[in-house]
């Protein structure tokens, strides 16, 4: 996603691990304690998540689904690149198995992304 705002201030938000509550539809609340992030869906479930990399010079978050659903295997990156001064490119990939959650992650990721850029784009 192509988000016309500095990597910093992207990254402001991507980056504050306990915000995400703020710009990623459907979690209600979300803690975090170390490397451990909890989140709570609007569908009452919640998630427990290890936080792999947060890394401000890279502008690089990684984290695992470790329990709340079961994943055989899951790693999601975000990255932040700056493109010009007020202009950033936002790649939020994610591998997972049992592969059909790929579709419902892929879906909540898109969802995301684009309240990200509305979210910064109008203020």
């Amino acid at each position: 996603m192509r988000i016309a705002r500095s990597a910093d201030d992207v990254w402001a938000l991507v980056g504050d691990a306990a915000a995400l509550a703020g710009w990623f539809p459907g979690i209600t609340w979300s803690t975090v304690d170390g490397d451990v992030r909890r989140i709570g869906l609007a569908s009452g479930l919640e998630l427990v998540e290890q936080i792999v990399t947060c890394d401000p010079e890279l502008r690089r978050f990684q984290y695992r689904i470790t329990g709340g659903v079961p994943v055989s295997r899951h790693l999601a990156t975000v990255d932040v690149f700056e493109l010009g001064p007020a202009d950033s490119l936002v790649a939020y990939s994610t591998e997972v198995e049992p592969a059909p959650l790929v579709l419902v992650l892929g879906a909540a990721v898109a969802a995301a992304l684009a309240n990200l850029e509305t979210m910064l784009e109008t203020g």
